[in-house]
């Protein structure tokens, strides 16, 4: 009888792993493509609160002709030109640009 248990829960525990273990990979190889005509670049100054303190950090976003909007960091930001065409990529929190 043990070894009948010991067989179901050792099937059940990979069977759990494996469905964990897929829905995992499909986030990580999720990408979002953005592509277009960029008809708008725009630099905010945003106050983030520290405790007692207020500092400012810059947030850059880009608007696409089709009306979607992304925040990019600076370095991405700086390359784009407005009116041209760009695609951007986008995994989990990182953004590439591809030309």
């Amino acid at each position: 009888m043990q070894k009948v248990t010991s067989m179901v829960f050792t099937f059940i525990a990979g069977f759990l792993l494996f469905f964990a273990w897929s829905g995992y990979l499909s986030e990580e190889f999720n990408i979002s493509e953005f592509r277009g005509n960029i008809v708008k670049k725009d630099r905010m100054e945003k106050v983030i609160s520290i405790g007692d303190s207020f500092v400012t950090a810059p947030h850059y976003t880009v608007f696409f002709e089709n009306g979607k909007k992304l925040s990019v960091p600076k370095a991405i930001y700086v390359k784009i030109k407005e009116g041209c065409y760009t695609v951007l990529m986008k995994q989990n929190e990182t953004i590439t640009l591809m030309n």
